[in-house]
């Protein structure tokens, strides 16, 4: 992963443009980024577990509409690719056995990011961002390898299943999920530009009629993007 984010990171400043840009409040501009997700959970209560991270990817379309200055409003949609990865080793007859349980979760989310650009000479500028965002999961699935032992149940048996989506107890996630992004990024005058974002989950993802004491499933989400913008 280090090794392909530096090669990004060198051919997008050897294919920049070096002619001064000053983004103004009457500026505006649209743009596609894609990437690589590394997704995770963070539980409390019977889901507080050692969650691995999930490796997926992430697709925006997004604008960016000039209020300032060097500062501007980033609304965009975005599919995100999300999830989680939880390991286990139990005892079968005398046996070890080893298991993964990995989920994968697609979402359509809506954020509304604050951009600041600090201009970096002739070449580009860097852009911090933050801002909400509101997500819906639309499809997923729960996939098993090895023997998965689920809590105390050694040797439990499961397969691969559809993930549902809603808020009574035969659900396995809450359908709608919102939080904050916080970005960092280097767009060239070219309009070539990469980044990183994190999204921090503010939602419990626990379905309303399951959640007892105190339960909570939220996503945590690290993701890497190259994208274009004109």
């Amino acid at each position: 992963m280090k090794k392909l984010l530096l090669s990004a990171s060198v051919i997008l400043l050897a294919t920049g443009a070096f002619a001064q840009s000053t983004m103004s409040g009457s500026t505006a501009r649209f743009g596609l980024k894609a990437g690589v997700n590394l997704s995770s959970y963070s539980g409390t209560g019977a889901l507080d577990r050692d969650y691995k991270s999930n490796v997926g990817y992430n697709v925006t379309a997004f604008g960016d509409f000039g209020v300032g200055n060097n500062f501007f409003i980033q609304p965009g949609v975005s599919l995100q690719n999300k999830g989680a990865k939880l390991e286990s080793t139990g005892t079968v007859a005398g046996t070890t056995a080893t298991g993964t349980f990995k989920q994968d979760v697609m979402a359509i989310e809506v954020p509304v990011n604050a951009v600041v650009r600090i201009p970096t000479g002739d070449a580009g500028a860097f852009q911090i961002s933050a801002g909400p965002y509101v997500g819906f999961n639309i499809s997923g699935k729960n996939k098993y390898t090895g023997t998965y032992t689920n809590g105390a149940v050694a040797g439990s048996s499961f397969t691969d299943r559809d993930i549902e989506f809603g808020s009574t107890t035969s659900d396995d996630l809450s359908s709608i999920d919102f939080g904050a992004n916080f970005g960092l990024a280097y767009r060239l005058n070219s309009g070539i530009s990469i980044g990183a974002n994190y999204g921090l989950g503010l939602s419990n993802l626990v379905p309303k009629d399951s959640r007892t004491n105190d339960d909570k499933l939220r996503n945590r989400v690290i993701g890497f993007s190259i994208g274009y913008s004109l």
